[in-house]
Parts: C-alpha cells; structure tokens; sequence
C-alpha cells in the first residue's frame, strides 16, 4: 500500500479495529502545484499485520493536508507554512480553546468557525497514561477517545462552543492534566481509576454553572472502557521518524491511539501525515 498518509480510521471499542488511510494526486508536470487528493481506505484491517513484520518506506516528499502542494517541512501535523499561517484550523485558539477571539472580529476564517467552533462540545475525563480532562465536537466522543489512546472515558458535560468548552477544561485542569504523555501511553496499559469520583471531585472545588451558565449534564453516563489491538508493548517508548536512508523495519506488536507499537519503538501516523510512505509485509 503506498500514498500519502493520513490518520488511520478506526471502528469499535473492543477491540478497536483501525484501517491504513492514504491520499492520492493525479500526475502533474509541476509537483509544487496545489492538486485535489483522493483517499483511499485500505479494506484490510492493520489489526490483521499485528505479529508481521513490515517495512515503512519514504521517499523524502511531503504533500500539504490542506491544499496538496508539496512542502519540504511539515508544520501543524501536515500543513505546508502557507496553510499554517493563514488557515482557522491552524490557529493558536484551537491548541488553546479559551483564548478564542471569534467576537472581536479577527478569525481567520469566520465561516470555518461558525461551523467548527459554534456547535456541542463534550467536555470529558480521560484516562490515558493517567487522568486527564478533554473536550470534543465528535460524535460520539469515543472518536476522540482512540485517536488519544484513552482505555476509560466518561463525558461529563456538554456546551454550546469550543470556547465554552475551553475555560471549563483549563479551569479543572488546574487540579488534574489535561495533556497526555504519549511515552506512558505507548508503554502500559491505564491503571483503572474511578472517574466517576474523579467528577465528583472536580464539581466540588467548583460548580461548572460558575464558569459556563448554559452547561447541561447528564449523571446517567457509564465510563467508557476500550480494548486495544496489542500483543506486547514495544521494549522502550522511543520514536520511529521516517527517513528516505533507512526505512523502518520491525514486528507490529499493537496500535494504540494513532500510534503502531512496534517491537523496539512506536511510530505516531497523526505526526507523519501528509508524508509519501510505502507500506510492505516482508
């Protein structure tokens, strides 16, 4: 299979199936031109390569996610540098959902906003290489959970914005983390926590109708357990990086969140999107 690489898809939560995704370019007599990209979803399941050992191989060339030109460096997980200066998606306020700046007029792109940034979120609590406090547009919010490699998850709250949802998440995550350590997450399975008195918890040091008036709950929720497709952990958490010298070659010992566990090191597809890659069973 070869293409240029985007996040792989996934299905179900126990276990939870993933599949290869790749973009394609018709031929153009200028690589550096802005071109349509087609994806396509590889019909075999990547569960099915767990225990083989395969090959990654690049050939040095990097297509931008956002309008296809072909970019020598990759920013924002596969934006070329025009796209990450000047696109909504890109903007520091998605990083960081509290500080957005839609009502004082100077969003990148205000119709991209209306769309993404006006509409439910789910603020959530996570447990990935530990607790962690969340927000998602997905629906549902189990999407959001695989592609972090979250093994428990609870939705806690619902709001009507990503900015609503931003200053409920950094006011909490003054008490829990909100970030993930990805050399936890890719070494151990979570250690089971009650979330639920996680919540609890968060509730009491402050009522989220303190921080957002138009919050809703719902108390009837069970936390989310989901089964990953993992042999073994890889021997150490470090980092496989694409290179056109040395491909990568080694056993896939499981997939977790956008990550490929191989035997001796991981390699995170979210960060390599965009990049021309040849995947072989050897």
């Amino acid at each position: 299979m070869k293409g240029y690489l985007r996040m792989m898809k996934h299905r179900g939560l126990n276990p939870v199936e993933y599949f290869f995704v790749m973009a394609n370019y018709p031929i153009s007599k200028k690589k550096s031109d802005a071109l349509p990209s087609t994806e396509t979803v590889s019909e075999t399941s990547v569960n099915l390569l767990l225990g083989k050992k395969i090959r990654l191989s690049f050939t040095e060339e990097i297509r931008c996610v956002d309008c296809g030109k072909i970019t020598k460096k990759s920013f924002s997980q596969g934006s070329c540098f025009n796209c990450f200066m000047k696109l909504a998606s890109n903007d520091m306020c998605i990083m960081k959902p509290e500080t957005c700046h839609f009502h004082m007029g100077t969003c990148r792109e205000p119709e991209w906003g209306k769309e993404h940034c006006f509409k439910k979120h789910t603020v959530y609590i996570a447990n990935t290489s530990g607790v962690k406090i969340g927000i998602t547009k997905e629906d549902p919010p189990s999407k959001r959970w695989v592609d972090q490699g979250a093994m428990f998850a609870i939705p806690i709250l619902e709001v009507e914005s990503r900015k609503q949802a931003g200053e409920i998440e950094i006011e909490y995550a003054k008490s829990i983390s909100d970030k993930t350590s990805w050399q936890k997450m890719v070494s151990s399975d979570s250690i089971d926590v009650d979330l639920h008195s996680t919540k609890e918890k968060l509730f009491g040091l402050k009522n989220p109708k303190q921080i957002v008036a138009t919050v809703k709950f719902d108390p009837g929720l069970e936390v989310i357990k989901i089964n990953y497709p993992i042999l073994k952990y890889p021997k150490k958490a470090a980092s496989y990086k694409l290179s056109k010298e040395k491909p990568i070659e080694d056993i896939l010992v499981g997939i977790k969140g956008q990550y490929l566990l191989f035997e001796n090191a991981v390699f995170n597809i979210r960060s390599h999107s965009g990049y021309y890659c040849e995947i072989d069973i050897i």
